[in-house]
């Protein structure tokens, strides 16, 4: 009986991706959990920068809230590699699905899943290695230098049970299941805000207890989705033992699709350091103005990205049913339905944004200033990021996985990083020019993925008469 409720439930969900005529509800059903889920990881970001306010001493948080933004990037040049394989692996699994190939998506996710531990361990040991020269290089010193090696240090251990959870995360997505990973990533964040305050707290760890407070939310988290995987499922993709045995063809078809989504995330992150360092040479105060108004940014932005997110899965699902008038339908719909939200967001925040920055800055009047001047311009220019996260879906859905990697670098590293450093460096602009460089460069990715988007074949990208059970002993 059970069974039957499970395969009932899973109907109803490729009925909403492939079937059902309201797409703008269809997209927001399936959508929901991950705005929420993104909302609150912005939200719990936004509680550890508050608990490096509060629970520091005042001539230490400046240091603690660089130490907690800052490395972000070196993060994400780390992720870029699992963050590829999640990406072609989501496609890859959407269009298996959609094509009835339930066996050969299973495949998929126990290839995605041995990759992704693989490359967590390696990681690992680069970050933890590398970390002091690197960001020695981002121009850190001081006290803000050896918070931040510690922070790095740290967390550089939460790479096998994050990247393990990418894996766990694209195969769910892919079969229409976001409540699951909303729920887990609910827990984690939970976890991780109780945890980092009784470090700081109690424990008096300063920044070492954010950093073990994430780590812990992450490891906990591990044993949790390996078993959800593993467990036998009508409804959603499960994997065995012998799913994750290596498999040569197929993890060659995961790498052709993976690598644009790859570099594209190392690209895109690299150039991001490269801001940050950019940043750092303006002094503490640009810092400040900087990570404060970008977290606050976040909260409305997620919400967007979870759009995206599902956007490719329903590009992916209907291409693999050979529907492509629903898979274009389903971009257009989402870029109406993320626009809405950021402008709301948008209409919400910015007459309060100087109450809300005033909790995190209100002992540094002059990175106050800053970030309610950063703050307009990120806000008013959060429809173009919206429409840059749609796209960025699409391409992944569609497999055409290249263009992300042209949408992305062209974005950062031809326009918004030559701005940068012709502004600071030749015109001797201020601080504040970073923000127009910004937005300048979100006007121009937009106009370049609408380009890009015309190209877009929406043709199946994996063999759909292939068969795993077949083509593999």
């Amino acid at each position: 009986m059970d069974s039957n409720k499970q395969i009932e439930k899973q109907r109803k969900k490729q009925t909403l991706i492939l079937e059902y005529p309201n797409l703008y509800l269809s997209i927001i059903v399936l959508a929901l959990p991950i705005f929420i889920s993104n909302f609150m990881k912005a939200f719990n970001d936004l509680i550890d920068m508050y608990f490096a306010s509060t629970l520091l001493d005042v001539t230490k948080e400046s240091a603690g809230r660089a130490a907690i933004t800052i490395p972000g990037p070196v993060f994400m040049i780390a992720a870029a590699l699992a963050i590829g394989f999640m990406t072609a692996g989501a496609a890859m699994m959407a269009q298996y699905l959609g094509a009835g190939k339930k066996r050969n998506a299973r495949r998929v996710s126990g290839q995605l899943l041995l990759l992704c531990i693989i490359i967590g361990v390696v990681m690992n040991i680069v970050l933890y290695l590398i970390a002091p020269s690197l960001l020695r290089a981002m121009g850190a010193e001081g006290q803000t230098l050896e918070y931040m090696i510690q922070y790095v240090r740290i967390r550089s251990f939460e790479m096998v049970p994050l990247f393990a959870f990418f894996a766990f995360q694209a195969t769910r997505t892919a079969s229409g299941d976001t409540i699951t990973p909303f729920v887990l990533n609910l827990f984690m964040i939970l976890t991780n805000v109780v945890f980092t305050y009784i470090f700081m707290k109690f424990f008096s760890l300063e920044i070492r207890g954010a950093a073990y407070g994430t780590l812990l939310g992450n490891a906990i988290l591990m044993p949790i989705f390996l078993f959800i995987m593993f467990r036998k499922s009508e409804r959603h993709i499960y994997i065995t033992l012998k799913d994750i045995r290596f498999d040569r063809e197929l993890i060659s078809r995961l790498f052709k699709l993976s690598w644009p989504a790859a570099v594209s995330q190392a690209f895109t992150s690299t150039g991001f350091l490269i801001l940050n360092s950019v940043i750092f040479s303006y002094g503490p105060a640009t810092v400040d103005a900087f990570q404060v108004g970008n977290k606050i940014n976040s909260m409305i932005l997620m919400p967007a990205m979870g759009v995206g997110s599902v956007t490719a899965t329903f590009v992916g699902q209907n291409i693999g049913a050979k529907n492509v008038p629903r898979a274009r339908k389903s971009v257009r719909t989402a870029m109406i339905i993320t626009n809405v939200i950021a402008i709301v967001g948008c209409l919400g925040i910015l007459p309060i944004r100087e109450a809300i920055i005033k909790i995190f800055l209100k002992n540094a009047p002059e990175s106050l200033a800053l970030s309610v001047e950063y703050m307009f311009f990120i806000l008013t220019g959060l429809p173009l990021m919206s429409i840059f996260q749609v796209f960025m879906g699409t391409y992944q859905g569609s497999g055409e996985t290249i263009y992300s990697l042209i949408l992305s670098s062209t974005r950062l590293w031809l326009i918004r990083i030559p701005l940068v450093i012709l502004f600071k460096n030749v015109l001797k602009l201020p601080s504040s020019s970073i923000w127009y460089a910004m937005i300048i460069s979100n006007f121009a990715a937009v106009y370049i993925g609408t380009i890009l988007y015309t190209r877009c074949k929406f043709q199946p990208r994996v063999k759909l008469d292939y068969d795993v059970s077949e083509g593999v002993a």
